[in-house]
């Protein structure tokens, strides 16, 4: 019989979804063992787009710092119509989570630093040129059965997490299927080197009704363009040197050593049923797989991971109860529907041959510019809707609640630049810490806010538990809070820096109580005499 391999939590794939979860997961104090079927890390730019919210992540995880100068950071995106005017320039508007809304990065470049990330944690093993064969459940782990040079191993966890991609091995394993369509029109996608000048920054969409154009901008030379297939060409053809230095000659003079990848995709839109069977869950395009008109893919996939991480791991340690994984689902999949929708929606409008349609389309753009509400609408990207959870791991703010403080539940936290008590100004996020924090906000507008955080502390029989750990008072200067300066409330935010709950004092124990369902022991912190001295 094989030696069985124990560890907490079972990753498969090692793209940028699960070498995230990895990391993520490592830092919430649990063992991973991270599989990957091939020899190594991905050296081909496939994803291309990153939101605040990813950014914000990679600075979690301790990569930005050197992620950012690969990036072209802060973009917006231009969209031309068949006569090739200028419809709309769209930004993404006040970015608050303390990155920018949308930036352009090189996915083997994030990989690389993601991996050499995991590999700096001791809780992670990573494994290439593994394959996971068979998963078998049981009450308590998952057995799953590993094939290596070496032959077959088991590896037996508490969790098992399928990062594996759109054909997902897993999900098929488990059986559970994928619901939407698959897009008829096939795209050529091109990436090059060596453009010379400093490129804009801003991605072009040629929505000119003949064959359109994406044209992506990166640094240091790099740059992506998508051109649509068109009847009757052959993919081998078209994606030939010549074929390409052809298409890429309006735009620019290249030469076929420039060419870095080329090759023919077709989208799909779909998304998962189920995220979860047994011990088993699903992330990134695992789970839902969209059109890259939206750059949301691995945008999702991130989400999906730092939503999971927290809860897999307190459920590990025995402070997060089955219920609390379960919200997984209820809180990611309604926003990959929507973003796959999304994604559907732009492609109709860049996709458009149709002569009349392609004329009326250009039209009602350029007519929206007129109306002052559909013009900030369209050029700020709210179309690109944040995630906001009203079912899972939240409460419902009561009546007593402002509705603007409400509106901050089951929404990402914003990440101002805070000043300590030093004087010192650092990001909101590095005083969080790993896992859920209190953030109390007094009467007294002039007050800095105290973020009270919680952490996991081992008892008298050797368990762990969770108790708060330290106390840091800092005042934001930005306005990010004022929808509860001054208010003595308190904002409850898990570690995945959403807002669980929103609470005046008369109203914290309950709030504490109905987070129990998910997390115990919230209950039993007595959150409003901490005992805790503010540090700097």
């Amino acid at each position: 019989m094989d030696k069985i391999i124990e560890t907490d939590v079972l990753v498969i794939g090692a793209g940028p979804i699960g070498l995230a979860a990895a990391n993520l997961l490592a830092d919430q104090g649990v063992n991973v063992i991270l599989v990957e079927r091939h020899a190594g890390t991905s050296d081909e730019p496939r994803a291309i787009s990153v939101t605040d919210e990813t950014l914000r992540v990679m600075q979690q995880i301790g990569i930005l710092d050197r992620l950012a100068p690969e990036m072209l950071m802060d973009t917006g995106a231009r969209y031309f119509g068949r006569k090739e005017q200028l419809l709309a320039e769209v930004y993404p508007a006040s970015p608050r989570l303390g990155q920018p809304g949308k930036s352009q990065f090189d996915q083997p470049v994030m990989e690389s630093l993601l991996l050499e990330a995991a590999r700096a944690r001791p809780l992670i093993d990573v494994r290439f040129t593994t394959e996971a064969f068979r998963i078998t459940d049981g009450p308590e782990h998952v057995d799953t059965v590993l094939i290596d040079d070496d032959g077959k191993h088991t590896v037996r966890s508490k969790w098992v997490l399928a990062c594996d991609g759109g054909r997902s091995p897993v999900r098929s394993q488990l059986g559970i299927p994928m619901e939407g369509s698959t897009q008829v029109q096939k795209w050529i996608v091109v990436d090059i080197i060596n453009t010379p000048g400093d490129p804009e920054r801003f991605s072009e969409f040629h929505c000119n009704g003949t064959r359109p154009v994406v044209v992506v901008p990166g640094v240091n030379g790099r740059r992506r363009y998508e051109f649509m297939l068109l009847p009757g060409e052959e993919a081998a053809a078209m994606t030939s040197p010549e074929a390409i230095t052809r298409l890429i000659a309006p735009f620019q003079t290249i030469a076929a050593a420039d060419i870095r990848r080329a090759a023919v995709y077709v989208a799909h839109q779909r998304v998962a049923l189920n995220y979860r069977v047994g011990h088993a869950l699903l992330a990134g395009d695992a789970a839902h797989m969209m059109p890259p008109f939206a750059g949301q893919a691995l945008n999702a996939g991130i989400r999906d991971v730092a939503n999971l991480a927290w809860k897999i791991a307190a459920n590990v340690r025995g402070t997060g109860t089955d219920a609390l994984v379960n919200t997984y689902q209820a809180e990611r999949r309604p926003h990959a529907v929507d973003m796959v929708r999304l994604s559907h929606r732009i492609g109709t409008v860049v996709m458009n041959v149709n002569p009349a349609l392609t004329a009326i389309r250009d039209a009602a753009i350029t007519a929206s510019g007129i109306v002052p509400t559909a013009k900030a609408w369209l050029a700020g990207m709210k179309f690109l809707k944040q995630p906001h959870f009203t079912d899972g791991c939240v409460v419902a703010p009561g009546t007593s609640v402002p509705k603007r403080a409400a509106a901050l539940v089951g929404r990402s936290l914003s990440q101002p630049q805070v000043t300590l008590t030093t004087g010192d100004a650092v990001p909101l996020d590095s005083v969080l810490g790993t896992g859920w924090a209190l953030l109390y906000f007094p009467h007294d507008r002039r007050a800095p806010l105290e973020v009270r955080r919680v952490g996991t502390e081992g008892n008298h029989d050797g368990g762990p538990h969770l108790a708060l750990t330290g106390v840091t008072a800092v005042t934001d200067t930005s306005g990010a809070f004022a929808a509860v300066a001054g208010s003595g409330m308190t904002l409850m935010v898990r570690p995945d820096r959403y807002v669980a709950a929103a609470t005046t004092p008369d109203a914290e124990r309950a709030a504490f109580e109905a987070l129990a369902a998910y997390v115990p022991e919230l209950a039993c912190l007595q959150q409003t005499e901490t005992g805790l001295p503010a540090t700097r």
